[in-house]
């Protein structure tokens, strides 16, 4: 993954309960464990196009990481980063968007024909976080 900046860039909707868990919770452990984390509230440059920083991110990560949530789907802004990976993924032969479950709902086709982590109690999260950190060290070509 040395072609990348970032290991993995989270995906996630600006709204709590998940934006605390994702800043608190997910993204600091990802760092402990070594990972580069592009996040947008550390790594959007001030005063830059929103839509052209989700564009840098997608492709400066080796993974987009989406944190699935009946308010991530119905969001246009994270709709669009998934769609950004997905499309570099197909361009490039690349597995580059990866999906965790944080609360149930019900993905988009596009979304729900990969297999996802769960993490929607905090047993499943423990039971899968080292799952995703190894997944997340793995080159992102099929």
């Amino acid at each position: 993954m040395n072609e990348y900046k970032f290991d993995v860039f989270v995906s996630y909707r600006q709204r709590n309960p998940e934006m605390t868990w994702v800043r608190q919770v997910l993204v600091p452990y990802l760092e402990k464990a070594g990972l580069r984390v592009f996040i947008d509230h550390k790594s959007f440059r001030l005063g830059a196009s929103l839509i052209k920083e989700m564009e840098r991110a997608v492709e400066q990560s080796a993974y987009t990481l989406a944190v699935l949530t009946p308010a991530y789907l119905e969001s246009n802004f994270t709709e669009l980063e998934n769609l950004l990976s997905q499309h570099l993924g197909l361009e490039k032969s690349q597995r580059r968007l990866l999906m965790i479950m944080r609360e149930i709902c019900n993905p988009r086709l596009s979304m729900s024909a990969n297999i996802w982590l769960d993490m929607t109690t905090d047993a499943a999260y423990e039971a899968n976080i080292d799952r995703l950190i190894e997944a997340l060290r793995q080159p992102n070509d099929d």
